[in-house]
């Protein structure tokens, strides 16, 4: 089985292609140590500040629109592995639809940042799979 992630853009972002968001969540879920032959499909959602509100009020119980959600599905290794859903609206400066990518797979691969992203775990390893894939951006 192929690794592969697909796009679903619900807001006509148009810069994200299922190639690159195959490539991104590859490198993240490399970076976690996981055996990319045996990973399930993922998807990326594109999805307006609406959505992403009343998904972040449904399954987070916070009222406010986010930028990403995770959602695992069957766990890395089962058919359907998550989906990684992205509001463009709410990308920051900071952390483009790209980074975003990355982030929610590393959420996907167990990882997570509690109130201080800036100094946990999660934020180097995203880091380091951002420098990876730098050199590779469209």
């Amino acid at each position: 089985m192929t690794f592969t992630v697909e796009v679903v853009d619900e807001v006509s972002h148009g810069h994200l292609t299922s190639e690159r968001a195959t490539e991104l969540c590859a490198a993240a879920l490399s970076e976690r140590g996981f055996d990319l032959e045996r990973v399930g499909e993922m998807s990326v959602a594109l999805v307006t500040q609406d959505t992403i509100h009343a998904l972040n009020r449904e399954f987070r119980g916070v009222d406010r629109p986010t930028d990403v959600l995770s959602f695992e599905l069957d766990g890395p290794y089962g058919e359907m592995a998550g989906e990684v859903v992205i509001c463009p609206a709410c990308a920051s400066s900071e952390m483009g639809i790209e980074e975003l990518v990355v982030h929610g797979t590393l959420h996907l691969a167990g990882m997570d940042h509690g109130e201080d992203f800036g100094a946990s775990e999660m934020a180097r390893t995203q880091e380091a799979v951002m420098e990876r894939v730098h050199g590779r951006q469209e």
